[in-house]
């Protein structure tokens, strides 16, 4: 592999890039580095037709805070690659990056998907995500942008206040209500709700709206009690627990019913940790994931091929 020193003049930024947003400081604080101690990373760029020119593959931020620091080259590795290449490259590197807001992510994520015409599924597998994961961060373009915009990246520490990618899952089940979904962002921050904490509160409020404003005001320990189903003949809550109450019989309200469940459950699988779990268990939940697995695909098939999709 063959590294070159190009001329910072010559090279270009590419407009498709998925990171939109760079941070001043940290840019800055970057410079200061670089010209202490040169680039040491070499960035990506591939040549542009026609021109003695290099358009950047990845490493903008490592180009720009070489400008600021005034340096006149900086080391690259030139790389022939076709469109598909390089926005796979970029979404890779970018996807790999604590800064890159989840928002970005999914809009960049989007773009890719728009312009290859590919499916969640295979963007996931050119990114080596999963297609739930890939779901998930498409699912966020959904909610409000002003919420959109708040949610962080925090796979591994407490949210303590901020909004994560768990906590947008529930958040997107109350965008038919926004002054309720507003209040309830406002509760996550005063609260500090986790998203299990969250995942019931909203699970109750679906279960009870005449009762919001109780439910807004409860612990969140006790919001269980709220998030009980309604049988179709009945004007009063449930006894039976939310969680084992059975499938409603085939009715004009039954999808929606198992639509819920299914997200319920899907809220269920998120507080598994397979880490927390000994060998033998986590044998049998792979074994049960499988068939899971297995069970949805036929599922989606059977789904798809009512609605007439391909």
């Amino acid at each position: 592999m063959e590294i070159l020193s190009i001329e910072i003049g010559r090279i270009v930024e590419d407009p498709d890039q998925p990171r939109k947003h760079i941070d001043e400081e940290s840019l800055q604080g970057l410079a200061d580095s670089l010209r202490q101690h040169g680039v040491l990373q070499p960035i990506t760029v591939t040549a542009l037709s026609h021109v003695n020119m290099y358009r950047i593959i990845t490493g903008e931020r490592r180009w720009r805070a070489a400008q600021l620091a005034g340096l006149e080259v900086v080391p690259c590795i030139v790389k022939e690659l076709d469109e598909e290449d390089v926005l796979t490259e970029q979404l890779v590197e970018n996807m790999q990056r604590q800064d890159l807001q989840p928002l970005e992510k999914a809009r960049a994520l989007t773009a890719v998907k728009e312009r290859l015409s590919a499916t969640n599924r295979e963007i996931g597998e050119r990114l080596g995500l999963g297609e739930r994961t890939v779901s998930h961060l498409l699912d966020l373009l959904e909610l409000p942008e002003e919420i959109g915009e708040q949610i962080i990246a925090s796979p591994n520490k407490p949210a303590d206040g901020q909004l994560t990618e768990k906590h947008a899952r529930f958040l997107r089940q109350l965008n038919d209500d926004p002054d309720l979904q507003g209040k309830v962002v406002e509760k996550i921050r005063d609260g500090r709700l986790t998203g299990e904490q969250t995942g019931k509160l909203v699970k109750a409020l679906r279960a009870a709206p005449e009762q919001s404003d109780e439910i807004m005001d409860a612990d969140p320990g006790d919001l269980l009690r709220y998030a009980k189903p309604r049988r179709p003949d009945s004007s009063t809550l449930d006894d039976a627990p939310f969680d084992m109450d059975p499938v409603a019989p085939a009715t004009p309200s039954a999808p929606l019913s198992v639509a819920q469940h299914i997200v319920d459950f899907i809220a269920t699988l998120d507080t598994v940790r397979p880490m927390d779990l000994p060998r033998p268990s986590v044998r049998q939940l792979q074994d049960a994931l499988t068939e899971l697995r297995m069970a949805l695909d036929a599922l989606l098939r059977e789904c798809r091929l009512e609605l007439g999709e391909p």
